[in-house]
């Protein structure tokens, strides 16, 4: 994770945030592409706007400012001239906010597609048997009479579908019109509205058609709007999950701190916290800002910056970062960095940039986008007109047909949103596993990448310590070995601990409880076994307790030969081997 310790090393300098003259924008009512051009458009136009990247999967537009004091009031204003809504997003917690507010949109969005969806499945069945009755064996021939009223029935089913399971299309494209504009609402209205309004006039006025040829196709209306509904409410949940790697990485950080006042330990907002104030620290919880640690011993977990699983020991005047987890003892730390300036904050939006930043192929997309609207409509145009003049008979009947298919088809929801659901996704979960990418141009890039050089051995591995071989002197057995070390590190939280207890329960030692546990930051731990005094850690903690590692010294040696990270266990003064790998790059 190179480019996090990258974060922490720019953090540690007191170097401006990345990003300063960049703000973000929360924008409301956008559909397809065709709505990010427009928006993207209103706001380079406004006055000392250098450059605006809007994500459709995120509804936020990044904007880079040619000056520091821009009137924001001016670009929100910009946005809603041309039919969007807008809020400025100022801060990490603001964003973070607005995300779950769009989390909890979107599902109510979803459900209330999904309802609209199941009044379109209810109405548009019987419209589809009507309109196929012929092609559904075992059912009677129907009397003119009687198909005459089965297609004022089909008319009168497919309005719910028209004006409650497709609203959002005709109210959408009627916006776009009034701002001179066409979206994928212009096209499935288009089509749609065409095709009901030709079924009605065939089915009232048959007589105005050729002989045979008034065939109304109240049907397609039916199923092109229920469909594209259901699409729209999957959509709604594949945009929804886009964004849950990244809030992954705002719950690195907890929401509350314990901060040590002179009336003692109050629980607080981690939003409260001001630089210089004390915090408390307990074994097992994170540490919630960056800070230096002014009491206490302890080792703390550090991979989400560096990539290693292996703690690293704290003592006064060490510091520490937000996020990270303490593991064994208490720390007092004073508070040096808070909100958007901490190592972690800096990270998210390294991230939040990266995802809202696009690739040359999706900002290739977007310029397409915006002319496709009108070219599909003029192709629609011209191939009603070919079948009119050259079709065969009833020309009129597959003129329509054949305009509609192409208005409907070429709707270009999967156009604007599989590129930037993509990056997204990419990023997102890049992100969760360790790995920050600056840019979209540079996840493009990554294709082209023929040779991978990694800096750190954390990089390659699971990030969790295990066993490699375990082995008792010739005094102790190997099975008494592991029944002792797994008593004692059943109560550590360090994760060669966990290794160790996982390694022992993996091979049926069954161990008993330890008693006056005590955990020595940096070296080890030591407790009580069934009478024994037992000591599990480091050599050289072995060595300060007064212990002769003389009958295991070739061990230690192989063991560091391998890249392994030799632990020992003292019983009673007597030594026994134990090691473990570092860092494994696969499951033992």
């Amino acid at each position: 994770m190179s480019e996090a310790a990258g974060v922490a090393r720019e953090a540690g300098t007191g170097a401006p945030a990345p990003g300063a003259n960049e703000i973000q924008l929360r924008i409301r009512g956008m559909h397809c592409a065709s709505c990010v051009r427009t928006v993207e458009g209103a706001l380079e136009t406004a006055d000392g706007v250098g450059e605006a990247s809007v994500s459709l999967v995120e509804e936020v537009a990044q904007v880079r400012l040619l000056q520091p004091a821009v009137d924001m009031e001016s670009l929100v204003g910009a946005v809603e001239e041309a039919g969007y809504g807008a809020e400025v997003l100022a801060g990490t917690e603001e964003v973070l906010e607005a995300s779950r507010e769009r989390d909890e949109e979107r599902e109510a969005e979803r459900a209330a597609l999904m309802k609209r969806f199941r009044v379109g499945v209810a109405c548009g069945l019987p419209v589809v048997v009507i309109g196929h009755w012929e092609m559904i064996p075992g059912l009677p021939v129907l009397a003119e009479s009687v198909r005459g009223a089965a297609g004022w029935l089909s008319g009168l089913l497919t309005l719910p579908i028209l004006f409650y399971t497709g609203r959002g299309f005709f109210t959408g494209a009627w916006t776009a019109t009034r701002r001179r504009s066409a979206n994928m609402d212009t096209l499935v209205a288009l089509g749609t509205g065409a095709a009901w309004l030709y079924s009605t006039v065939a089915v009232a006025a048959p007589h105005l058609f050729p002989e045979g040829s008034a065939r109304p196709f109240y049907e397609a209306v039916a199923v092109i709007i229920t469909l594209v509904v259901l699409g729209q409410a999957i959509e709604a949940r594949a945009r929804g999950r886009t964004a849950r790697a990244l809030r992954s990485l705002y719950d690195l950080s907890p929401e509350t701190a314990d901060r040590v006042t002179e009336h003692g330990v109050e629980t607080v907002r981690v939003a409260d916290v001001a630089p210089g104030d004390t915090l408390l620290v307990r074994p097992g919880a994170k540490v919630p800002l960056d800070g230096r640690v002014r009491e206490g011993e302890s080792e703390v977990d550090e991979s989400m910056i560096t990539g290693e699983s292996e703690p690293v020991a704290k003592s006064p005047g060490d510091v520490v970062v937000g996020g990270t987890i303490n593991a064994t003892g208490a720390l007092t730390v004073e508070t040096t960095r808070v909100g958007a300036d901490t190592v972690l904050a800096r990270i998210i939006q390294l991230v939040q940039r990266a995802q809202g930043t696009k690739p040359p192929i999706q900002r290739t997309v977007d310029v397409i986008a915006g002319y496709f609207v009108p070219a599909v409509i003029l192709v629609s145009m011209v191939t009603f007109c070919v079948w009119v003049l050259a079709g065969p008979e009833p020309r009129i009947n597959f003129a329509v047909v054949t305009a509609v298919a192409v208005l409907v088809i070429a709707c270009p929801c999967a156009l604007g949103l599989a590129t930037p659901i993509s990056v997204m996704i990419a990023i997102g979960k890049a992100a969760a596993h360790g790995v920050l990418i600056r840019d979209g141009e540079a996840l493009q890039r990554a294709r082209r990448v023929d040779t991978v050089i990694l800096d750190k051995t954390g990089t390659l591995t699971l990030g969790r310590p295990s066993v490699a071989f375990a082995g008792a002197s010739a005094d102790t057995s190997g099975s008494d070995l592991l029944e002792v070390a797994a008593s004692v590190e059943e109560a550590s939280e360090h994760p060669a601990a966990r290794a160790i207890v996982w390694y022992a329960g993996e091979r049926g030692v069954r161990w008993s409880r330890a008693k006056h546990f005590v955990a020595h930051p940096g070296r080890g731990a030591s407790a009580s076994v069934g009478g024994r005094k037992v000591l599990v850690g480091s050599p050289s903690f072995a060595r300060e307790a007064g212990v002769d590692l003389g009958p295991v010294g070739s061990y230690l040696g192989r063991a560091r030969e391998e890249g392994a990270t030799p632990v020992v266990v003292v019983t009673d003064g007597v030594v026994a081997r134990y090691n473990i790998n570092k860092i494994p790059s696969r499951p033992n």
